[in-house]
């Protein structure tokens, strides 16, 4: 019977020291969650750029040439809104939202940037069909797709709608139409 009492006592510190163990583990474990979450909080408030391209962070900066032939870095055009359109000519809805682009563009002349990325296709296509279609923003062309992989495109039409400061403030997958032009415009300052 004494050993019994004695083999119960050990037992019961073994199982003690083993909830002990538990609970310190889970409460390092909630602490590191709640220094990660607050990183991430401090992180998105500062415009930082974020790993995936969203709301609320920088854009990730890139450099690509236009069809012009000029060379354009997102980066040096802050100071100014920029709507970041990724697009192919093989794509129906792209080509469907251009004109409303276009006019956009148009009616407010001078107030942001337009730029139009194009998925990697041969420039003689891309240069066919904007002259065809006589638009006049910025195309740049992507031939190795570094910029549509690093803005982590999935669909097209993708568009991005970028503060002066460079930190994306709406973000729209699929064609656009009018309301969630106006909607991504005043996101930026552009009164539609």
């Amino acid at each position: 019977m004494g050993q019994t009492i004695k083999t119960k006592r050990k037992n019961a510190r073994k199982q003690s020291s083993s909830s002990q163990l538990i609970v310190g583990a889970l409460i390092l474990i909630g602490l590191f969650l709640v220094v990660v979450g607050a990183a991430s909080l401090l992180k998105k408030g500062s415009g930082e750029e974020a790993t995936a391209p969203r709301v609320g962070y920088h854009a990730p900066d890139f450099t690509a040439d236009s069809l012009d032939g000029k060379v354009v870095n997102l980066k040096s055009l802050r100071g100014k809104p920029v709507v970041l359109n990724f697009w192919a000519t093989w794509c129906p809805p792209c080509r469907a939202e251009m004109p409303m682009l276009q006019e956009a563009y148009n009616s407010h002349k001078g107030q942001y940037t337009m730029l139009a990325v194009n998925d990697g296709e041969p420039n003689e296509r891309v240069s066919a069909f904007i002259q065809q279609k006589g638009f006049t923003f910025t195309v740049l062309l992507d031939p190795g797709q570094q910029i549509v992989r690093r803005y982590q495109i999935q669909a097209f039409p993708t568009t991005f709608f970028i503060d002066s400061k460079g930190v994306i403030r709406y973000v729209h997958v699929g064609m656009l139409n009018k309301q969630s032009l106006a909607s991504g415009l005043k996101s930026i300052g552009i009164q539609p």
